[in-house]
């Protein structure tokens, strides 16, 4: 990975707070969690006891959208602050059922209401 100037964002997509249900699903192990924050690439979840593996299924429920699920990668799992644990996640590059786009016009729509406030 190449060297960038302290404080640079080195992400591809733009990461924005948000809190919405979430779960995460890996084979048969089901974990009920909640965004922290949200991109078009990935999201970092914080919950308990996340099933264990690399490959898993994120479902978020996207307020009005209603509930999507997108394949993703785990890139980390660590403590988080106040206990419980955080998962980063990069979202797989193919959509899963219209995840990946479902999320970017979630984003842009909060976006949008945002500026116009």
């Amino acid at each position: 990975m190449s060297e960038t100037p302290e404080g640079t964002e080195r992400r591809a997509h733009p990461r924005h707070r948000v809190s919405l249900p979430a779960r995460v699903v890996a084979g048969e192990e089901t974990a009920e969690a909640s965004t922290l924050d949200l991109s078009a690439g990935g999201v970092l979840l914080g919950g308990d006891d996340f099933p264990s593996g690399t490959q898993v299924r994120i479902e978020i429920e996207l307020a009005e959208m209603g509930w999507h699920a997108i394949d993703a990668e785990v890139v980390r799992t660590q403590a988080g602050e106040g206990g419980g644990t955080h998962l980063a996640a990069r979202f797989a590059e193919i959509a899963t059922l219209g995840g990946r786009e479902a999320i970017h016009a979630f984003l842009e729509a909060r976006a949008a209401e945002r500026d116009a406030g």
